[in-house]
């Protein structure tokens, strides 16, 4: 870790004195040099410098973000969608200064956004975490390749006082400083878990399945979208830049997240690609229709075979493709599809996946595009309001930011955000781990549950099950 902090404090004076007078508020960002040799290596002597952090990680390394604490909060209190944030949005987008094009920053992301599935359904469990965070986080570190960025961001107005603006720059680059430059990723140790042994599980999953199945029978939704919820108890401690750097190691194309508020901490490793916009042009991904990987090449050719033949996989798949290009067209004369029904290969498991892409008929509807496709049926189901309503009398636990949205923002109406499957939520020493799966007519209990088995191993197998080792 190399922070030069006198010469940052100098290059931070000058910044300072060259801004304008202030007559309303305006959002400042200071971008500095610093050099950190691994992203993920930091993250437990990161977490002592505050208790509000947001990792963000797009595939195969190509942008690695942490934000710090939060400098100003861009939705309304109680704010239950994106539309809500587009008037402070646009604010402060003609109120921000900042010596961006004096320093070679990585990105101009500067939100960090996060939004619960649903808005409506609340557990305490989930009361650290707010329904919709968009947010420019105090501190935030880029990081691309070998280079980094930091960026401090603070609001000011007329009566602006720089001494204590300046102090809370110092202590967190003095606190900085301190990380030890030597650390070294040490192998992979699983912490150790208690598993709470349920017999029933099964018999649960095939309980809700049936009523699911007598929606599908009848009409009410064309496809519906059921979670578990798997918990356990830590019998040792989490290392954390030990497990994400797992995890990204496993998953390298994936999108690597974790998020703490307080005492909790939601993480995961997302193959769902939400929304991506660049320069005005969106790009979304249908990731629907899945099955495991095969031990060899042969076995594993013939599970891909089978998920590109597979009917209920394409019907299910077929849904989600059409409901995005629906959307899209709504804001966009010129949609297209960019690759259909791929197969994409994970560590553990297969999807189907569509690209869409399309050209914007404008930056100003982001928020309201935003609203519009959120939740998709890969989450959620068809017709979305019906099926949001079914989850909520099916499912008995909280999904929270499960199935939610992550991801990061500019104020130049460009975005990357990913759908946050894949995931768990760590509070004190309980870990819940979530997966779901889309079920349609036909679909197979038994199935469906050996899939959200499959899927919530990326995070089960990171640990290591003390009950089962006996």
């Amino acid at each position: 870790m190399k922070v030069n902090v006198e010469n940052i404090l100098n290059e931070f004076a000058s910044f300072t004195r060259s801004l304008p007078n202030i007559n309303e508020p305006q959002l400042i960002s200071f971008a500095f040099d610093i050099h950190i040799n691994d992203a993920l290596l930091i993250t437990d002597k990161l977490n002592e410098l505050s208790s509000d952090i947001f990792l963000f990680r797009i595939p195969n390394n190509k942008l690695t973000v942490y934000g710090f604490n939060s400098a100003l909060e861009l939705n309304p209190n109680e704010a239950i969608n994106f539309a809500s944030v587009s008037a402070n949005y646009n604010f402060w987008k003609k109120n921000c200064i900042n010596n961006w094009d004096k320093k070679n920053i990585l990105n101009k992301f500067i939100l960090c956004c996060s939004a619960k599935f649903d808005c409506i359904n609340s557990s305490e469990e989930w009361n650290d975490f707010r329904t919709l965070s968009v947010y420019v986080p105090e501190f935030l570190l880029a990081f691309r390749n070998n280079k980094v960025s930091g960026c401090y961001n603070f609001v000011i107005d007329s009566s602006r006082n720089f001494e204590i603006i300046t102090r809370n720059l110092v202590s967190f680059l003095e606190k900085l400083s301190i990380i030890n430059d030597g650390l070294v990723q040490a192998a992979y140790q699983k912490a150790k878990i208690l598993s709470k042994l349920n017999s029933k599980e099964l018999e649960q999953w095939k309980e809700i399945a049936e009523k699911a199945l007598n929606e599908l029978n009848e009409g009410s939704v064309k496809k519906l979208v059921l979670s578990r919820a798997y918990s356990f108890n830590l019998n040792s401690k989490i290392i954390w830049s030990s497990l994400l750097n797992e995890l990204f190691k496993r998953f390298p194309d994936c999108y690597l997240f974790f998020i703490q508020k307080n005492n909790s901490i939601f993480f995961g490793s997302s193959p769902e690609m939400f929304l991506k916009v660049s320069d005005n042009i969106a790009e979304v991904e249908s990731v629907a229709g899945s099955a495991p990987r095969g031990e060899k090449l042969e076995s594993d050719y013939e599970l891909e075979k089978t998920l590109r033949t597979s009917e209920k996989n394409h019907q299910e798949h077929l849904f989600v493709s059409d409901f995005i290009s629906e959307i899209l067209i709504h804001y966009s004369d010129k949609v297209r599809i960019i690759e259909e029904k791929q197969i994409r290969k994970l560590d553990n498991i297969q999807h189907l996946i569509t690209r869409i892409s399309a050209e914007l008929n404008s930056k100003e509807n982001l928020f309201e595009l935003i609203d519009s496709l959120f939740p998709t049926p890969a989450v959620c189901g068809v017709q979305k309001d019906i099926a949001k309503d079914l989850i909520r009398k099916f499912e008995s636990h909280d999904r929270g930011l499960y199935s939610g949205l992550i991801g990061l923002m500019d104020f130049d109406g460009n975005c990357e955000l990913a759908v946050s499957i894949r995931s768990a939520l760590v509070r004190e020493n309980k870990v819940t781990a979530f997966a779901g799966a889309g079920l349609v007519k036909n679909f197979d209990a038994d199935e469906e549950f050996l899939e959200t088995n499959l899927k919530l191993n990326t995070i089960l197998s990171l640990f290591t099950d003390e009950n089962k080792s006996k």
